[in-house]
């Protein structure tokens, strides 16, 4: 099975790759709406089809994998992905004499491009096997393809923490529900390192191990928060406070709150606001429906499969889904939705399976839509 996977993502690569190639004739202004992108990528001397997958928040990744974390605010990025990149550089050839007070190497993005791509594949198999242990061979197959498709699928193959996260997830989840209490703690303890969402996959750690019934030792379960623990120890040595990731959140705009927790509720009274008070069909009130619908569509299946899906998974989906939401916005939730929701596609395949073609070919047609968009410096998540 895995050369099937393989296969099939070898083919969403080529599909990436061809996707921004076009996207060069169909949107020909680069938008450049972040920072540093002519320090960091454009340095490569490569296409924009290609260095564009290192667009928005992989200019940050790269930048602290090359010069830790000396610009102001880049803390909100955890460093478990960054340092894996610094350390794949390593094998690549280096710019001489070039000025890094400036400019970021290439040889960073080679090495975050790579592991990023590396990473989906292998997470791909583990999410495979993962859904094999309750589904038919089929569906777990589906789910893999289901993910491959989605609209934002993208951010997988790009310079963002997606994939190692991914991987970190499904393995350790697959882990825990073989009962391999020890080594799901350690993969939990580096997604604690890799994005805040990680603690969320402790409870999930602890009903899995209640269920099961088996002993569990309390040294492997005060492992999982590690990651995030060493991180903060670092923040608080560094820059006096161990919340950095947290409050510096509010710089990177969309009217994210680092300082309360904004609700539900709220969040979706903003928005309707939005909705009301912005031109039909401008950009911004696209994003915004963009965001919302990815937002309440997905909240709306995982209230409906609450009773069919396993508790452990309802308690990381629902937590993964709704934690963004509490600085006040929808923004980037067409992103975050890939790590709240991929529990959810086996049920969705096997509840809705004559939907399907339909589904995937509306989700390809929208994602080649949002990936231009993204290629060419326009805001998506």
């Amino acid at each position: 099975m895995f050369k099937k996977i393989a296969f099939s993502f070898v083919i969403w690569r080529i599909s990436l790759f061809t996707v921004a190639f076009v996207s060069i004739y169909f949107l020909p202004i680069f938008g450049a709406r972040f920072p540093y992108y002519d320090r960091v990528l454009e340095i490569t001397k490569i296409p924009n089809w290609i260095w564009g997958f290192g667009n928005f928040d992989g200019v940050h990744y790269l930048r602290i994998a090359q010069d830790g974390y000396l610009a102001q605010y880049s803390q909100a990025f955890f460093p478990l992905f960054s340092i894996l990149i610094r350390t794949f550089a390593s094998i690549f050839p280096k710019i001489d004499n070039l000025d890094t007070n400036i400019f970021t190497d290439p040889s960073y993005f080679y090495s975050g491009l790579i592991l990023s791509n590396f990473f989906f594949l292998v997470a791909l198999y583990f999410f495979y096997k993962l859904i094999s242990i309750d589904f038919k061979k089929d569906v777990a197959f589906l789910s893999v393809i289901s993910l491959l498709v989605f609209p934002t699928s993208f951010y997988f193959g790009a310079i963002y923490t997606e994939s190692l996260f991914l991987l970190l997830a499904a393995s350790s989840i697959y882990l825990v529900r073989k009962s391999n209490f020890f080594w799901a703690g350690i993969l939990i303890s580096l997604a604690t390192a890799t994005r805040v969402f990680g603690v969320l996959l402790i409870p999930l750690y602890l009903i899995e191990a209640f269920k099961s019934g088996k002993k569990l030792n309390l040294l492997w379960v005060l492992i999982t928060p590690l990651g995030i623990l060493a991180y903060m120890y670092f923040l608080k040595i560094e820059y006096g406070n161990a919340f950095y990731f947290l409050t510096s959140q509010s710089i990177f705009g969309a009217g994210r709150s680092s300082t309360e927790i904004i609700l539900l509720p709220q969040v979706i009274y903003r928005y309707i606001k939005i909705f009301l008070t912005t031109k039909v069909f401008s950009l911004s009130f696209l994003n915004a429906f963009f965001e919302f619908s990815f937002t309440l569509i997905p909240l709306t299946f995982l209230i409906v499969f609450f009773k069919k899906m396993r508790l452990s998974y309802w308690v990381f989906s629902i937590g993964a889904l709704l934690l963004p939401t509490f600085t006040g916005t929808f923004s980037s939730m067409p992103r975050y939705v890939l790590i709240s929701i991929f529990l959810l596609f086996p049920h969705l395949i096997r509840q809705y399976k004559k939907y399907l073609r339909p589904a995937i070919l509306f989700s390809a047609m929208l994602g080649i839509l949002l990936e231009m968009l993204f290629i060419r410096g326009y805001w998506v998540a």
